[in-house]
């Protein structure tokens, strides 16, 4: 796939000062402002009054369910930033890419446990919002993320990692998470 050794290609060189202030700053604009605005604003705001949508849970249920959602979407959002930034010696963003696969915690439960904490973390605002919309955004959201991480994400990590990488998905779920006790000896 020529965008997955475009991205491996990419993380092999050293970063320059733009690619730093871009992996930096992309993310804050990204995350602050885009998506939370075609996410929860737009949907909330616009989709569910034109489309004339209901509540769907009670305040209650919408707090501790949307309360437990985003607290475990941060908790493995950080701790997965923070792994990749200590153990892999880099970002998350391909502009500068770990240099050393992280397969320890929270890596060790799933390949992918930032997306793991994004969705959560989405899932629940959308519940605390009280949107349908948001709901269906954040649906199609994850359909497009996951996607993406398996077929061009995994492609990159092989071509970067090679053997390491393929014994490690080997061993470790795709998303969702799974404690080494639990999971089928292949």
């Amino acid at each position: 796939m020529k965008i997955a050794a475009k991205l491996a290609e990419t993380s092999n060189h050293p970063p320059s000062t733009r690619r730093r202030i871009l992996a930096k700053a992309l993310p804050v604009f990204v995350y602050t402002l885009l998506f939370p605005a075609l996410l929860f604003i737009i949907p909330k705001l616009y989709l569910d009054r034109w489309l004339q949508l209901p509540s769907f849970l009670t305040p209650v249920v919408r707090g501790i369910l949307g309360g437990s959602l985003i607290t475990m979407g941060l908790i493995f959002l950080f701790w997965s930033i923070r792994a990749q930034r200590e153990l892999g010696k880099g970002t998350p963003m391909p502009l500068m890419a770990t240099q050393n696969l992280v397969v320890q915690k929270p890596y060790l439960y799933c390949r992918n446990p930032i997306f793991f904490g994004v969705i959560n973390l989405f899932f629940g605002i959308s519940i605390l919002f009280d949107s349908i919309s948001s709901l269906v955004m954040v649906s199609i959201f994850t359909v497009i993320i996951l996607l993406y991480t398996r077929f061009i994400e995994e492609k990159e990590l092989e071509i970067r990692f090679g053997e390491e990488y393929l014994a490690y998905k080997k061993e470790t779920p795709f998303f969702i998470p799974t404690p080494t006790i639990f999971r089928r000896k292949k």
